[in-house]
């Protein structure tokens, strides 16, 4: 397949950006799309990099003329500050009219969640599992072809908010020896609900073992129905999974809505906790205080 390859550098403050697009061949009508792949100042051409994939690119590096009141991550910049262990390339896969699809697994719903969609819009069909199947089988290995990976799993995230979240969830729970890393921001877990508690009550934990999990939840608008799924989940999968807080970290602001902006806030500590070789941040077990002065 023949890839050219756009530099938008222009449109970035730091780093550099290249776009291309392609038809998503597991799509059952082949639908193309536009990909940004950011790479960080530190990309010499020498070292290689962990690679973030994420949903929704267009919010992750935004051109001239998007809407302020969109909520843009400023992804490269929260990167670019980061440690040079976390450092990482991003990969944002655009979204599309039918985002609603695309990033809906292929599970039962629940039925008292409706997704919200325009007058008129069929109902959502899950297009989940033909979209990571794209991301596996056709965009990593473009990726790794091009560029310079680290393309084993644990240095292999994917990651988005919301709906997007929800599939980055899906994915490495599908793919744990590919995305050995999973960025789950606000994640629509409520949207499967008793699905994705099923999933991991029947799910091997023998496959996780090298796996990593970052769950964040605002507290605000749509987000005090989200954290609590997310609670629930981050719960079950300790309880039934036996993951330990080396491999699942889940973080709660109240602070804070369902919105770009309040998702880049946390896309440092995200990356630190997946890709930093000791992301262990507690304090000892067997902490004492200091004795009190007599």
């Amino acid at each position: 397949m023949a890839i050219v390859f756009q530099d938008r550098s222009e449109t970035v403050t730091t780093g550099k950006l290249v776009t291309f697009e392609i038809p998503m061949d597991t799509m059952p009508d082949k639908r193309m799309r536009t990909i940004r792949v950011w790479t960080p100042e530190s990309y010499d051409g020498v070292r290689r990099f962990p690679v973030l994939y994420m949903h929704d690119g267009q919010q992750l590096f935004p051109g001239p003329g998007f809407p302020a009141g969109m909520g843009s991550w400023q992804a490269e910049e929260k990167i670019s500050r980061l440690e040079e262990e976390c450092q990482c390339m991003v990969v944002g896969i655009d979204s599309s009219d039918d985002r609603g699809s695309e990033l809906l697994p292929p599970y039962k719903r629940n039925p008292n969640h409706q997704i919200p969609r325009r007058p008129g819009q069929p109902e959502y069909t899950p297009l989940g599992g033909c979209y990571a199947d794209f991301v596996r089988d056709t965009l990593k290995p473009i990726i790794d072809a091009n560029f310079l990976t680290l393309p084993d799993a644990a240095h292999t995230a994917v990651g988005g908010a919301s709906m997007g979240g929800l599939q980055s969830f899906y994915m490495t729970m599908k793919d744990p020896d590919v995305f050995g890393r999973s960025l789950d921001l606000s994640s629509g877990l409520d949207i499967l609900d008793e699905s994705c508690l099923s999933l991991i009550d029947n799910y091997d934990p023998k496959k996780l073992e090298n796996a990593r999990f970052y769950f964040y939840s605002g507290d605000q608008g749509v987000d005090q129905t989200i954290f609590s799924a997310t609670i629930t989940v981050y719960r079950r999968m300790k309880d039934k999974l036996k993951l330990n807080n080396r491999q699942l970290c889940m973080l709660i602001d109240s602070r804070e809505s369902h919105w770009g902006t309040s998702w880049g806030k946390y896309l440092q500590d995200g990356l630190r906790f997946l890709f930093k070789e000791d992301n262990s941040v507690g304090a000892p077990a067997f902490f004492m205080p200091p004795p009190k002065a007599e």
